[in-house]
């Protein structure tokens, strides 16, 4: 078991939020963690996040994936695997997950090829716990405050098959994944958290 912690769902589902409170609970227990985020995390990673949500440039589908994924990897190779490896949790924002729910049942991208290429770029670790926080779209619009950037501007249509992809995900793997009601408080999906934290970490 290692001690990688995902969140995922749609921008405006409060993955932000939960992990500033995972972080604040982490820190009162003296436990020492490090936190990423996707796509980003280092230098290279930065720079694609710049391009991919970028209103201005347009990218196709396919090239919107490979640069995820070479955001991930090396994310992966930087970042994660040196922390996991010195007993570190890690949180991050969004992981292979997001590739699936996006491109795969978002955008229709062959699915077993997505999966090939995570393995490859992951070097095929898998977080001990995977958090999808399942809001609907409307409600996750009326909650972000700023601009949408490139990929929040596709369609609703697009959003739907992204909700309903993650809800897939987490059907086909229970034990790994926790899907938690985006609409409930704040301090309800917070404990929620908690306490499948400490029940997989025997804390």
């Amino acid at each position: 078991m290692n001690r990688f912690i995902v969140f995922e769902g749609v921008d405006g589902s409060g993955k932000s939020t939960q992990i500033k409170l995972l972080e604040q609970k982490l820190e009162q227990h003296s436990i020492s963690f490090s936190t990423f985020r996707e796509p980003g995390g280092n230098l290279l990673s930065e720079k694609i996040r710049e391009i991919l949500l970028d209103k201005d440039i347009s990218i196709c589908d396919e090239s919107e994936l490979m640069l995820f994924l070479a955001s991930r990897g090396q994310n992966t190779e930087e970042g994660i695997l040196k922390e996991l490896s010195k007993g570190k949790f890690v949180i991050c924002d969004r992981y292979s997950d997001s590739t699936m729910a996006y491109q795969g049942f978002g955008k229709e991208l062959d699915k077993d090829f997505i999966n090939s290429c995570n393995k490859f770029v992951t070097k095929g670790i898998y977080p001990s716990i995977t958090i999808i926080l399942d809001i609907s779209r409307n409600v996750s619009k009326n909650r972000e405050d700023s601009e949408s950037d490139r990929m929040e501007s596709n369609s609703n249509t697009f959003f739907m098959k992204v909700e309903e992809g993650y809800r897939k995900i987490a059907k086909a793997y229970p034990s790994r994944y926790l899907l938690i009601d985006g609409s409930l408080s704040i301090g309800q999906i917070h404990e929620l958290i908690w306490s499948k934290f400490k029940k997989e970490f025997g804390l």
